[in-house]
């Protein structure tokens, strides 16, 4: 087991304002684990972020208007008094005052409000199921331009801060089974047969390759068995709550925090002293993550950085012992603890993730049918990077010459290049021309696949937008580490994280009419 850690900072773990609301459709999934699939964004139809609160599987009556004087900042349905109203997602209540309910999502970073209910039939701190009912609709007034008389007014909140920011919910409340592109959003549950599958599952629906979550798990399988309640010394599964761990100087967790404190402490703040967050397998997987981006008063984005630069799961197994397990004798590469970690790791890769060498790179992998997803997962989310093969994400790397082929001058920088290996790869339009910015503008407005706005906002954006003018195009992306944009451009860098600019100007956005259903790797 492990001899020290560091420890990122839970109490203040911050949530970018994730829309449009693919993203928080990703977030909810991976946070909550919603709906059992074998695989993140696997081959079954995924769902959308929300089901229906209501009765009224439609538009709602009266939308959502965060702007001027007569805000409305949810949307309302028509309903018929003493109908359902039903838990939008999974979640756990956090209050019934007046006609409200108001339900906590993603380890408290999510919640969905409702109002004028009434016969309600859950309690504060009560979990409820997706799609069980809550109560009754009721009636009640609201001021313009919200509904009168008997409806559900239905709200989504995002924590910014101490704030709960109020976002439109409207693209993602549907039915269990998706019926637009986009939902899976790379995000995928926490699924799997055992804890080993479900952290695989969870770091690849995360934007790290397969390769590279298995030598993550592979470290995990010998520090604590995969297991959240064990300490340190102990035998497999021995539980060990967080309250009679918290002063031990020994590891606990799956990865062995050390000492255990440094972990427990600041989640049982950001939790309200909630021992059952602490040692589940979710909590502790987000703990590590954000650890490993660098977050927290000791972060560890060094060790993300390294791990994030291997292709091999061995040698992802010996970057994450060396640079973030950082056990006993780990500076000597030859150590026998990284002989057993790396072949752990090659298992791992081989039972969960296709095993074979040819395995697609990163993320959700080819054939995921989500443009922006896969562009995040073949752009570095930083800009400042060189015009080389060596300077292109690993994933990038492989990707290009597997997808497209480009032999062209500087092609790993070439921005159309990049644009139509992320169409390839993710199985979006698997006839877009491979290269030429002029092709490809062509393509766009006269293949009858594609609706093209000249005239378009970046507020009207949608992620997977292509966006295209005169030598340059580029792909809106959304969320992207505080960007919302990835592009190359030739002779200058490889594709990397950017801001949208000179939309409707000097940029058109294509928009695919039918995008794929996204799938599984």
């Amino acid at each position: 087991m492990a001899d020290s850690k560091a420890t990122p900072l839970l109490g203040g773990l911050a949530l970018l304002l994730l829309l449009p609301m693919i993203i928080v459709a990703a977030m909810l999934f991976t946070a909550m684990g919603a709906i059992g699939q074998e695989n993140p964004c696997a081959s079954e139809p995924q769902g959308k972020a929300f089901v229906w609160p209501t009765d009224v599987h439609d538009e709602p009556s009266e939308g959502f208007d965060d702007e001027g004087a007569e805000k409305h900042e949810g949307i309302d349905y028509d309903a018929d008094e003493d109908s359902p109203v039903r838990a939008a997602e999974r979640g756990k209540v956090v209050s019934t005052e007046g006609d409200w309910i108001k339900i906590e999502h993603a380890q408290g970073r999510v919640q969905t409000w409702y109002k004028f209910v009434k016969n309600k039939s859950v309690s504060n701190g009560e979990e409820v199921d997706r799609g069980e009912e809550i109560g009754k609709v009721g009636t009640g007034e609201e001021d313009e331009p919200g509904e009168d008389g008997a409806h559900l007014h239905f709200e989504l909140r995002i924590k910014d801060g101490g704030n709960w920011v109020a976002k439109d919910p409207t693209d993602e409340i549907g039915d269990d089974v998706a019926d637009s592109g986009g939902a899976c959003a790379c995000g995928g549950p926490l699924v799997g047969g055992n804890n080993q599958e479900k952290a695989f599952n969870f770091f690849v629906s995360n934007g790290y390759s397969k390769e590279q979550a298995a030598g993550i798990v592979g470290n995990m399988i010998h520090e604590s068995s995969v297991e959240p309640a064990r300490l340190q010394g102990t035998s497999p599964g021995t539980i060990t709550h967080p309250s009679a761990a918290i002063n031990s100087e020994l590891g606990w967790g799956i990865v062995q925090w050390t000492p255990a404190g440094k972990m427990i402490e600041p989640s049982m703040n950001a939790t309200d002293n909630d021992e059952a967050k602490v040692e589940s397998l979710e909590w502790q997987l987000e703990f590590l993550r954000k650890q490993l981006e660098g977050e927290g008063p000791v972060p560890e984005g060094n060790a993300g950085t390294q791990l994030k630069a291997t292709s091999t799961p061995e040698d992802a197994a010996v970057a994450f012992g060396r640079y973030y397990e950082r056990f006993a004798g780990s500076d000597n590469l030859n150590h026998e603890r990284y002989t057993q970690r790396k072949t752990a790791a090659r298992q791992v890769f081989q039972t969960f993730g296709g095993g074979g060498e040819g395995a697609a790179p990163g993320g959700c992998g080819a054939g995921n049918g989500d443009i922006a997803a896969t562009a995040k997962m073949l752009a570095w989310d930083t800009p400042g990077h060189g015009k080389d093969r060596g300077d292109a994400k690993p994933e990038y790397a492989e990707a290009m010459d597997e997808y497209n082929g480009a032999t062209t001058d500087d092609p790993y920088s070439d921005c159309g290049v990049f644009v139509a290996t992320v169409m390839h790869m993710s199985g979006a339009d698997p006839e877009y021309p491979k290269r030429s910015t002029g092709v490809q503008e062509d393509y766009l407005r006269n293949s009858g696949k594609y609706d093209v706005y000249d005239d378009i906002t970046v507020d009207e954006l949608r992620p997977g937008d292509i966006l295209i003018g005169p030598g340059h195009t580029y792909l809106f992306v959304g969320e992207f580490n505080g960007y919302n944009s990835a592009a190359g451009s030739l002779h200058d860098h490889v594709p990397e994280a950017g801001h949208a600019y000179s939309i409707g100007n000097q940029f058109a956005a294509a928009r695919l009419k039918n995008p794929p259903q996204p799938q599984g790797d």
